[in-house]
């Protein structure tokens, strides 16, 4: 069995109930009735997992930020990150990742002003 079936499969006995994603060949056995909040959970899990595991977690973010990137560049970045004339969701998102570069990548505002004015931002 694959990791992603192991998940699947796992996921399934959580939140469905249903033992195996095997098919048996009776039906008794391949269909299942299930309700809509173990589906919307099961569904959550699998999402999370595949966000976890394209490197979407914020510790996998600030873990690849710190890797590429010199503690000035993302300080550069974090100060240019100053949304524009778009719409309030997007300057909101854009508000949340200058604040996860600051406060995740650089150890917080204070790191990141003295950066910035370092650099002459």
């Amino acid at each position: 069995m694959t990791a992603k079936q192991d998940l699947f499969t796992r996921i399934a006995r959580k939140h469905l109930s249903i033992e195996t994603l095997e098919p048996r060949n009776r039906d008794s056995l391949d269909f299942h009735e299930v309700g809509v909040v173990g589906l919307r959970q099961a569904l959550q899990d699998a999402y999370d997992a595949g966000r976890a595991d394209a490197g979407y977690g914020s510790e996998s973010l600030i873990a690849a930020l710190r890797e590429n990137l010199s503690p000035e560049a993302v300080a550069a970045i974090a100060s240019w990150l100053q949304p524009a004339s778009i719409s309030e969701n997007v300057s909101r998102e854009v508000r949340w990742f200058a604040e996860q570069l600051a406060a995740q990548a650089l150890g917080g505002w204070d790191q990141q002003n003295r950066l910035a004015e370092d650099l002459g931002l």
